[in-house]
Protein backbone atom coordinates (compact mmCIF):
# COMPACT_ATOMS: atom_id res chain seq x y z
CA UNK A 1 0.00 0.00 0.00
CA UNK A 2 1.43 3.36 -1.02
CA UNK A 3 -0.27 5.45 1.71
CA UNK A 4 -2.99 4.58 4.18
CA UNK A 5 -5.45 7.37 3.38
CA UNK A 6 -6.23 6.66 -0.30
CA UNK A 7 -6.29 3.45 -2.31
CA UNK A 8 -3.41 2.50 -4.59
CA UNK A 9 -5.70 2.60 -7.62
CA UNK A 10 -6.82 6.13 -6.79
CA UNK A 11 -3.23 7.28 -6.27
CA UNK A 12 -2.23 5.85 -9.64
CA UNK A 13 -5.20 7.49 -11.35
CA UNK A 14 -4.05 10.86 -9.98
CA UNK A 15 -0.52 10.26 -11.25
CA UNK A 16 -1.84 9.27 -14.69
CA UNK A 17 -3.72 12.57 -14.79
CA UNK A 18 -0.47 14.50 -14.37
CA UNK A 19 1.49 12.33 -16.80
CA UNK A 20 -1.16 12.68 -19.48
CA UNK A 21 0.35 15.83 -21.08
CA UNK A 22 3.58 13.96 -21.74
CA UNK A 23 1.59 11.87 -24.18
CA UNK A 24 1.45 15.07 -26.20
CA UNK A 25 5.00 14.31 -27.31
CA UNK A 26 3.62 11.49 -29.44
CA UNK A 27 0.98 13.80 -30.91
CA UNK A 28 3.63 16.44 -31.49
CA UNK A 29 5.69 13.97 -33.50
CA UNK A 30 2.66 12.97 -35.58
CA UNK A 31 1.80 16.63 -36.15
CA UNK A 32 5.34 17.36 -37.35
CA UNK A 33 5.31 14.38 -39.73
CA UNK A 34 2.03 15.55 -41.24
CA UNK A 35 3.17 19.18 -41.52
CA UNK A 36 6.44 18.19 -43.16
CA UNK A 37 4.55 16.02 -45.67
CA UNK A 38 2.38 19.06 -46.50
CA UNK A 39 5.49 21.20 -46.93
CA UNK A 40 4.78 23.64 -44.08
CA UNK A 41 6.49 22.75 -40.85
CA UNK A 42 5.08 25.88 -39.18
CA UNK A 43 1.59 24.37 -39.29
CA UNK A 44 2.67 21.70 -36.81
CA UNK A 45 1.59 21.89 -33.16
CA UNK A 46 5.17 22.68 -32.16
CA UNK A 47 4.47 26.24 -33.33
CA UNK A 48 0.86 26.45 -32.09
CA UNK A 49 2.10 28.59 -29.18
CA UNK A 50 3.84 31.83 -30.08
CA UNK A 51 7.62 31.55 -29.86
CA UNK A 52 9.62 34.63 -28.86
CA UNK A 53 12.08 34.99 -31.75
CA UNK A 54 14.39 37.29 -29.77
CA UNK A 55 14.68 34.93 -26.82
CA UNK A 56 15.05 32.08 -29.30
CA UNK A 57 17.99 33.87 -30.95
CA UNK A 58 19.78 34.38 -27.65
CA UNK A 59 19.32 30.73 -26.75
CA UNK A 60 20.33 29.43 -30.18
CA UNK A 61 23.55 31.42 -30.05
CA UNK A 62 24.22 30.12 -26.55
CA UNK A 63 23.22 26.44 -26.83
CA UNK A 64 22.63 25.78 -30.55
CA UNK A 65 19.48 25.26 -32.60
CA UNK A 66 19.16 21.54 -31.82
CA UNK A 67 19.31 22.08 -28.07
CA UNK A 68 16.86 24.98 -28.40
CA UNK A 69 14.33 22.73 -30.12
CA UNK A 70 14.70 20.11 -27.36
CA UNK A 71 14.24 22.84 -24.74
CA UNK A 72 11.16 24.23 -26.52
CA UNK A 73 9.53 20.79 -26.73
CA UNK A 74 10.12 20.19 -23.02
CA UNK A 75 8.88 23.69 -22.18
CA UNK A 76 5.59 23.05 -23.93
CA UNK A 77 5.14 19.67 -22.28
CA UNK A 78 6.12 20.97 -18.83
CA UNK A 79 3.70 23.89 -19.10
CA UNK A 80 0.84 21.42 -19.45
CA UNK A 81 2.12 19.39 -16.51
CA UNK A 82 2.39 22.51 -14.35
CA UNK A 83 -1.29 23.19 -14.96
CA UNK A 84 -2.08 19.69 -13.73
CA UNK A 85 -0.31 19.95 -10.38
CA UNK A 86 -3.09 21.74 -8.50
CA UNK A 87 -5.51 19.19 -9.94
CA UNK A 88 -3.24 16.40 -8.69
CA UNK A 89 -3.58 17.52 -5.07
CA UNK A 90 -7.30 18.13 -5.49
CA UNK A 91 -7.90 14.70 -7.00
CA UNK A 92 -5.69 12.87 -4.50
CA UNK A 93 -7.26 14.49 -1.44
CA UNK A 94 -10.70 14.00 -2.94
CA UNK A 95 -10.12 10.26 -2.53
CA UNK A 96 -9.75 10.47 1.26
CA UNK A 97 -12.67 8.98 3.16
CA UNK A 98 -15.32 11.59 3.93
CA UNK A 99 -14.08 13.98 1.26
CA UNK A 100 -15.47 14.74 -2.17
CA UNK A 101 -13.67 16.16 -5.19
CA UNK A 102 -16.23 18.56 -6.65
CA UNK A 103 -14.19 18.96 -9.86
CA UNK A 104 -14.37 21.95 -12.17
CA UNK A 105 -17.25 24.40 -12.13
CA UNK A 106 -18.55 23.87 -8.60
CA UNK A 107 -18.56 26.17 -5.59
CA UNK A 108 -15.16 24.93 -4.36
CA UNK A 109 -12.73 22.08 -5.09
CA UNK A 110 -13.15 19.84 -2.03
CA UNK A 111 -15.91 19.30 0.47
CA UNK A 112 -16.39 17.28 3.65
CA UNK A 113 -20.11 17.19 4.29
CA UNK A 114 -19.87 15.66 7.76
CA UNK A 115 -17.17 18.04 9.01
CA UNK A 116 -18.75 21.00 7.20
CA UNK A 117 -15.43 21.98 5.60
CA UNK A 118 -14.99 23.52 2.14
CA UNK A 119 -11.64 23.97 0.42
CA UNK A 120 -10.48 25.86 -2.65
CA UNK A 121 -7.05 24.38 -3.36
CA UNK A 122 -4.17 25.65 -5.48
CA UNK A 123 -0.72 24.26 -6.06
CA UNK A 124 1.18 27.49 -5.37
CA UNK A 125 0.58 30.66 -3.40
CA UNK A 126 0.81 32.81 -6.54
CA UNK A 127 -1.37 30.62 -8.79
CA UNK A 128 -4.24 33.12 -8.65
CA UNK A 129 -4.09 36.64 -10.03
CA UNK A 130 -5.17 39.43 -7.68
CA UNK A 131 -8.66 39.56 -9.17
CA UNK A 132 -9.03 35.77 -9.14
CA UNK A 133 -7.99 35.66 -5.50
CA UNK A 134 -10.64 38.24 -4.64
CA UNK A 135 -13.13 35.96 -6.36
CA UNK A 136 -11.99 33.03 -4.22
CA UNK A 137 -12.41 35.14 -1.11
CA UNK A 138 -15.95 36.18 -2.06
CA UNK A 139 -16.87 32.60 -2.81
CA UNK A 140 -15.65 31.40 0.59
CA UNK A 141 -17.49 34.23 2.35
CA UNK A 142 -20.71 33.29 0.57
CA UNK A 143 -20.35 29.73 1.83
CA UNK A 144 -19.97 30.82 5.45
CA UNK A 145 -22.77 33.37 5.08
CA UNK A 146 -25.18 30.68 3.90
CA UNK A 147 -23.87 28.09 6.36
CA UNK A 148 -22.78 29.68 9.64
CA UNK A 149 -21.15 26.50 10.95
CA UNK A 150 -19.06 25.94 7.84
CA UNK A 151 -15.31 26.42 7.69
CA UNK A 152 -14.09 27.60 4.30
CA UNK A 153 -10.42 27.44 3.35
CA UNK A 154 -8.16 28.87 0.71
CA UNK A 155 -5.46 26.18 0.51
CA UNK A 156 -2.13 26.20 -1.29
CA UNK A 157 0.53 23.53 -1.08
CA UNK A 158 3.63 25.55 -2.03
CA UNK A 159 4.07 28.66 0.12
CA UNK A 160 6.21 31.75 -0.47
CA UNK A 161 6.69 32.64 3.18
CA UNK A 162 9.21 31.81 5.86
CA UNK A 163 6.55 29.71 7.55
CA UNK A 164 6.27 26.86 5.02
CA UNK A 165 3.23 25.24 6.61
CA UNK A 166 0.43 26.64 8.70
CA UNK A 167 -3.20 27.57 9.17
CA UNK A 168 -4.74 30.90 10.12
CA UNK A 169 -7.75 33.16 9.67
CA UNK A 170 -7.46 34.66 6.20
CA UNK A 171 -6.92 38.40 6.63
CA UNK A 172 -7.20 40.12 3.27
CA UNK A 173 -7.10 43.83 2.51
CA UNK A 174 -10.51 45.17 1.52
CA UNK A 175 -12.41 42.35 3.25
CA UNK A 176 -13.78 41.99 6.76
CA UNK A 177 -12.21 39.47 9.09
CA UNK A 178 -14.33 36.30 9.26
CA UNK A 179 -13.10 33.67 11.69
CA UNK A 180 -14.46 30.78 9.63
CA UNK A 181 -12.79 31.93 6.42
CA UNK A 182 -9.27 30.60 6.71
CA UNK A 183 -6.12 29.91 4.76
CA UNK A 184 -4.05 26.76 5.11
CA UNK A 185 -0.79 25.93 3.40
CA UNK A 186 1.99 23.38 3.09
CA UNK A 187 1.78 20.17 5.09
CA UNK A 188 -1.22 21.54 6.98
CA UNK A 189 -3.35 21.22 3.82
CA UNK A 190 -2.87 17.48 3.85
CA UNK A 191 -3.20 17.28 7.62
CA UNK A 192 -6.55 19.10 7.45
CA UNK A 193 -7.90 16.46 5.06
CA UNK A 194 -6.19 13.28 6.25
CA UNK A 195 -5.75 14.03 9.95
CA UNK A 196 -2.06 13.11 9.77
CA UNK A 197 0.70 15.73 9.98
CA UNK A 198 3.01 13.45 7.96
CA UNK A 199 0.71 12.74 5.02
CA UNK A 200 2.22 15.30 2.61
CA UNK A 201 5.71 13.91 3.23
CA UNK A 202 4.38 10.38 2.78
CA UNK A 203 2.96 11.32 -0.62
CA UNK A 204 6.21 12.95 -1.69
CA UNK A 205 8.33 10.01 -0.52
CA UNK A 206 6.30 7.37 -2.33
CA UNK A 207 5.59 9.42 -5.46
CA UNK A 208 8.61 8.20 -7.50
CA UNK A 209 7.51 4.59 -7.02
CA UNK A 210 3.92 5.36 -8.03
CA UNK A 211 5.11 7.22 -11.13
CA UNK A 212 7.35 4.34 -12.15
CA UNK A 213 4.59 1.80 -11.52
CA UNK A 214 2.23 3.80 -13.74
CA UNK A 215 4.85 4.18 -16.48
CA UNK A 216 5.57 0.45 -16.36
CA UNK A 217 1.88 -0.40 -16.63
CA UNK A 218 1.30 1.91 -19.57
CA UNK A 219 4.47 0.87 -21.39
CA UNK A 220 4.83 4.43 -22.57
CA UNK A 221 7.68 5.42 -24.84
CA UNK A 222 10.29 7.42 -22.93
CA UNK A 223 10.06 11.16 -23.51
CA UNK A 224 13.78 11.35 -24.28
CA UNK A 225 13.34 8.77 -27.06
CA UNK A 226 10.41 10.67 -28.57
CA UNK A 227 12.30 13.95 -28.44
CA UNK A 228 15.28 12.38 -30.20
CA UNK A 229 12.93 11.08 -32.91
CA UNK A 230 11.41 14.55 -33.26
CA UNK A 231 14.89 16.07 -33.61
CA UNK A 232 15.69 13.64 -36.43
CA UNK A 233 12.52 14.82 -38.20
CA UNK A 234 13.47 18.46 -37.67
CA UNK A 235 17.16 18.34 -38.55
CA UNK A 236 16.69 19.11 -42.28
CA UNK A 237 14.48 22.09 -41.32
CA UNK A 238 16.41 23.66 -38.43
CA UNK A 239 17.86 26.50 -40.49
CA UNK A 240 14.42 27.19 -41.98
CA UNK A 241 12.96 27.44 -38.48
CA UNK A 242 15.67 29.86 -37.35
CA UNK A 243 15.38 32.02 -40.47
CA UNK A 244 11.58 32.21 -40.67
CA UNK A 245 10.35 32.31 -37.07
CA UNK A 246 10.42 36.14 -37.06
CA UNK A 247 8.09 36.28 -40.08
CA UNK A 248 5.79 33.70 -38.50
CA UNK A 249 5.43 35.75 -35.32
CA UNK A 250 5.33 39.30 -36.70
CA UNK A 251 4.32 39.30 -40.36
CA UNK A 252 1.57 36.69 -40.60
CA UNK A 253 3.49 35.49 -43.67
Amino acid sequence: MYVDFVSDDHFKDCVRHVLEPYNNATQLKISLEEAIDRGDIFMSSLFSNVVDPFKMTFEIEKIGITEWVKKEILRQLDKSVEQKMGEFHQKLLGGVSGWEDLQVGNEVDLKNEEENIFIEIKNKFNTCSSDALKGVRRKLEEITRANHEARAYWAYVIANSVLRSGEDVWIKKGFNKIDNVKKVWGANVYELVTGSPDSLEEVYSILPKVINDVLFETEAVEISVLIDEIIVLLEPHLQEIQNNIFNIVFRNR
